[in-house]
């Protein structure tokens, strides 16, 4: 039976490197925990570019249907009517500021890439450590 022991060093330098895996290797749930925030975010976006669309549509089709509308936007891109002057103050902005402007793309950023062989190295040395231990054990019955 005192051999049985040194049985249970490779099991326990798998369970060391498994726990450290899928805490925080490369799809571990740290990195999973990073995407998801990152989705978050992503998702965020898209909801503020659906509100900037409908704000869009509402233009399109006042732009479509209104004459009147159709005047106002054309003044503030600098047309006008026949026989009709402008003055232009310098440093000032031109016609009416526009709430509306196109949304941001938004890509996912990729989590750190993290060191598999440092996993390794510490894997190596609890291996060591355990059996260190067990022949100290055995040598200290002696």
């Amino acid at each position: 039976m005192k051999l049985g022991k040194y049985l249970l060093i490779p099991w326990v330098m798998l369970a060391v490197y498994t726990i450290l895996s899928m805490y925080n290797g490369p799809v571990g749930i740290v990195s999973y925990r990073v995407l998801l925030l990152e989705r978050e975010k992503i998702l965020e976006n898209l909801e503020k570019l659906h509100l900037v669309n409908q704000e869009l549509e509402g233009t399109m089709t006042a732009l479509l249907s209104d004459a009147e509308t159709i005047r106002i936007k054309a003044r503030e891109l600098g047309y006008g009517e026949q026989n009709e002057r402008f003055v232009r103050i310098v440093g000032l902005p031109g016609g009416r500021p526009s709430n509306l402007r196109p949304g941001m793309i938004r890509t996912a950023v990729l989590p750190a890439p993290v060191s598999v062989s440092s996993y390794r190295i510490i894997t190596l040395c609890s291996g060591l450590l355990l059996l260190g231990l067990f022949l100290l054990a055995d040598l200290g019955k002696r």
